[in-house]
């Protein structure tokens, strides 16, 4: 099995402002606007020998918190891997007057998309 665990930017919710954000401080970040869906995985796991390939997917709500949202955004790799420290906290500075502002909410839900492919052993 390969699983992927994503969140899902819509037109105009939390997750596009986010990613929307991220490419302001880091233009070389380039995985935004991802869907979820891996067209890929099946032709990887029949090379690989695997058989009776399925995939399938479904939405799910996480919840979080402001504070839990900044957290995970500030660890990934647009944000933390990539920017100074200083960089960082003005970021994280205007994520969250953004999320205070626009979703004030909190906790909030946060769609992402669980897409997997699964097949039998070779």
């Amino acid at each position: 099995m390969i699983g992927h665990f994503d969140w899902i930017p819509l037109p105009g919710n939390m997750v596009e402002a986010t990613e929307k954000l991220i490419e302001k401080h880091n233009p070389k970040w380039k995985f935004g606007g991802g869907r979820g869906i891996y067209p890929e995985w099946p032709r990887d796991l029949a090379i690989a020998g695997f058989r009776n390939i399925e995939t399938f997917s479904f939405d799910v709500d996480a919840i979080y918190s402001h504070e839990a949202w900044r957290g995970r955004i500030r660890a990934s790799a647009g944000v933390g891997a990539s920017l100074e420290p200083e960089q960082i906290a003005t970021f994280d500075d205007e994520l969250r007057a953004m999320l205070a502002k626009r979703w004030p909410e909190d906790p909030i839900p946060v769609m992402h998309r669980v897409f997997a492919a699964i097949g039998a052993a070779p």
